[in-house]
């Protein structure tokens, strides 16, 4: 009797497997409630993983289930987790292109809107310093144009006279912004956002007399947490899971499929634009989406993701009291570019690690 329950648990498990491979395929405007499976895949492969294990000592012949669930999409692990990879060296080839993302949470991270934020603002210029990335792509930025301000110093000490934010007035920078080194020969907006704060920018990039690239800077539709949803998975241990849920998670589940919706709109006007570009593309940015979402899916069927090819690890990027995710991503033409190295720092500035990658022109496009 006791394995027979065991097995139906089992068979319940696999199928909500299933179900989070499912999410990636169906537009979130869909059906909205399926996208939230997508969360859920990383602990449905440890849970499925685990009855695996346990049946090898108990029955064997029952593992076929979950074991077949597994191989279904078994390509989704290395977006989880890569064993190997390659970290930047000191010294790159000149036509190599190293490009950092970073969402700096406008250098207010886990303070007050009013308290200092020189530390912070000194870490993160510190850090690029120290990289030394070809290209920035910035999300949730802010910088006054003052002498000693984060943006003049990267414009005129560390050599990024070009750039591009469509937030821009005679004494600030904010939002969705991109540094370069190289000439920005153009720029824009690849479609106007109504009721946000987020953006889609691009800066067309001349690498050299050959080359010119595209390099689109993303800040997909985020969940608008409050602080009380994030502290809904540590108030499931303190109030029990049946209070929690009641209380505090359903107003939590309705922003996140929301959001999911909401996103699912977003990718499928930057589809199109993928489907009739004509530049060779680095897309680069703060998704708010997981790798087994269908924001990711649809992304990785037009471009490589950067982190799967030569990251190592999880990759986390989410740097908050949530469940940690990797939301954070450099995708890349394939066609144009290989990716020799790929690196999440942990620097606890924001509630977003910063992810880089050093990719090749592999093909010249002039």
């Amino acid at each position: 009797m006791i394995r027979k329950i065991f097995n139906i648990i089992n068979l319940f498990c696999s199928f909500l497997l299933l179900l989070s491979y499912a999410s990636a395929y169906v537009p979130p405007h869909v059906l909205p409630k399926l996208s939230l499976f997508s969360f859920l895949y990383p602990y449905l492969l440890f849970i499925n993983i685990i009855f695996i294990l346990i049946w090898l000592f108990i029955k064997w012949k029952y593992i076929i289930i979950p074991l077949a669930c597994i191989l279904i999409k078994v390509n989704y692990i290395p977006n989880l987790y890569k064993f190997n990879g390659t970290e930047h060296r000191t010294s790159i080839h000149n036509d190599d292109i190293k490009i950092l993302s970073y969402n700096v949470c406008s250098f207010h991270y886990d303070t007050k809107w009013n308290e200092p934020k020189d530390k912070r603002i000194d870490s993160v210029y510190n850090y690029i310093e120290k990289l030394n990335p070809s290209i920035i792509a910035f999300q949730d930025y802010s910088s006054s144009k003052k002498k000693n301000s984060i943006h003049n110093r990267l414009v005129k000490k560390l050599g990024y006279k070009y750039f591009y934010t469509p937030i821009n007035d005679k004494y600030n920078v904010y939002g969705n912004v991109i540094y370069s080194k190289y000439p920005i020969v153009q720029s824009g907006v690849l479609f106007p956002l109504k009721n946000s704060s987020n953006s889609y920018i691009y800066s067309d990039i001349q690498i050299n007399r050959k080359n010119k690239i595209r390099v689109i800077n993303l800040h997909l539709a985020s969940y608008k947490l409050a602080e009380e949803d994030k502290q809904v998975f540590s108030k499931l241990k303190e109030e029990g899971v049946k209070t929690a849920i009641e209380k505090d998670a359903k107003p939590l589940l309705k922003k996140l499929v929301w959001a999911n919706t909401k996103r699912s709109h977003e990718v499928d006007e930057l589809v199109k634009i993928f489907e009739e570009k004509q530049i060779p593309t680095i897309l680069t940015g703060d998704f708010n989406d997981t790798p087994f979402s269908y924001t990711y899916r649809e992304f990785k069927k037009h471009l490589n993701d950067a982190f799967v090819e030569k990251g190592k690890g999880f990759g986390t990027t989410y740097n908050g009291d949530l469940p940690a995710y990797r939301i954070d991503y450099i995708f890349y033409d394939k066609n144009y570019f290989s990716v020799k190295s790929f690196e999440r720092a942990a620097l606890e500035n924001s509630d977003h690690f910063p992810v880089s990658a050093v990719l090749s022109i592999s093909k010249d496009n002039n």
